[in-house]
């Protein structure tokens, strides 16, 4: 079957966090170097398979550094306001960790412009024998092994106060041509990582105050670039000297009261947040996750939980994700028992608005519709707060 306008955006996102220590070392949330088999970036039934590239020029666009300054703009505009807008500081621009970020992002692009990887983790810079001539030392932008490394090698100075690195990874495929511009494709990426529980947590750390982003757009490997597109976006964060022990009162929500233009759905996230139900986000998204903290706690509980769609007068079901829940218990991923997300079960919400193939499917919560979430929190098993907000979503996303 042709598929004459058919548009087609898949997003993976991957996340390390590096936490200061009391002997001042780092801890890394993804620390295995070993590389792990990502998910597939492409949807066999939209996008063609072995398309040749016949537009060679690309090879040399493809082979350049390059950072799209104003998407990156844009990426840490969008953070910087996710955070203000529920109490936390703000983000300054920090000219070395974005330079950090940028080498990093052109190390991914030239990769995947030039090869198609079978198993890649884009934290590493680590060697894949199946495509060793553009991995590791052998690829023009090899920055160091693993984020810290790179961090140690740039001679960053904040890195001792805690650091993190986000990245999302777009392809898109229209029969039509009608590509992305790497401005929109910014935006969409930074709030795909706003609604991915473990990326959502390391963007919300409250000693974080500095920030640089690397974008960079790509044709992917034998891809005719007429139809296709790939996307990177590389965001690290740091705390400084100033900020180090820098916290919350109370407790903090994200999304919080009067925030606007959420994603609709989330498709994907390494860690997995749904890892142990089962549950295949591409497949069965869930929406806008809610992050729960309460720094100053030893231990939170979250209950009477109130999901309601104020348009269509309806209780949307939820899953909570704690400690309790915690499908990576005892690892370095494991949630802290004082943090907390209530996650959307989207399942019958039916809330795909366009002609795509998920049309009548699960797109997770309804676009551009507020929705009033309320419940307890048990604070140490002493006293119990009440929480409630009211939130918007954005245009669905697909």
């Amino acid at each position: 079957m042709s598929h004459t306008s058919q548009k087609n955006v898949a997003t993976i996102l991957f996340l390390t966090v590096l936490l200061t220590a009391c002997n001042g070392g780092g801890e890394d949330a993804d620390n295995t170097p070993a590389p792990r088999p990502a998910p597939p970036i492409n949807e066999p039934s939209d996008i063609p398979k072995d398309q040749p590239n016949d537009n060679t020029g690309d090879q040399a666009d493809n082979s350049a550094g390059a950072n799209d300054t104003n998407g990156a703009l844009i990426a840490n505009n969008a953070f910087s306001l996710a955070r203000t807008s529920c109490g936390l500081g703000g983000l300054s621009a920090d000219t070395a960790l974005e330079n950090i970020a940028v080498k990093h992002a052109n190390y991914i692009k030239y990769a995947f412009a030039n090869s198609t990887p079978t198993v890649f983790n884009a934290h590493y810079e680590n060697k894949i024998e199946d495509i060793s001539d553009v991995t590791s030392t052998n690829n023009p932008f090899f920055g160091g092994l693993d984020f810290s490394e790179r961090l140690s090698k740039a001679n960053y100075p904040n890195a001792r106060f805690g650091a993190t690195e986000n990245i999302a990874q777009s392809t898109y495929f229209s029969s039509a041509g009608n590509l992305f511009s790497s401005d929109v494709m910014a935006e969409s990426m930074a709030k795909s990582l706003l609604a991915a529980p473990y990326h959502l947590r390391s963007l919300m750390l409250p000693s974080s105050s500095v920030t640089g982003t690397g974008v960079t757009t790509y044709t992917p490997f034998n891809q005719n670039a007429a139809n296709n597109k790939g996307y990177i976006l590389v965001n690290h964060a740091a705390g400084t000297q100033a900020t180090r022990n820098k916290t919350v009162e109370g407790v903090f929500t994200y999304p919080c009261e009067g925030v606007t233009d959420t994603v609709t759905a989330l498709y994907n996230e390494t860690p997995d947040p749904v890892k142990h139900t089962g549950r295949d986000l591409r497949v069965d998204p869930i929406g806008q996750p809610i992050y729960v903290n309460v720094p100053s706690a030893r231990t939170i509980n979250v209950s009477n939980v109130e999901f309601y769609d104020i348009k269509r007068n309806i209780d949307v079901p939820v899953e909570l994700l704690d400690y309790r829940q915690d499908p990576y218990q005892n690892t370095v991923n494991a949630l802290p028992a004082n943090e907390a997300f209530i996650l959307p079960i989207t399942d019958n919400l039916k809330s795909c608005s366009i002609t795509t193939s998920r049309r009548g499917k699960n797109c997770g919560l309804h676009g551009n519709s507020d929705y009033r979430v309320s419940f307890d929190v048990l604070i140490d098993n002493k006293r119990v707060e009440r929480k409630s907000f009211v939130f918007k979503t954005g245009d669905v996303n697909y």
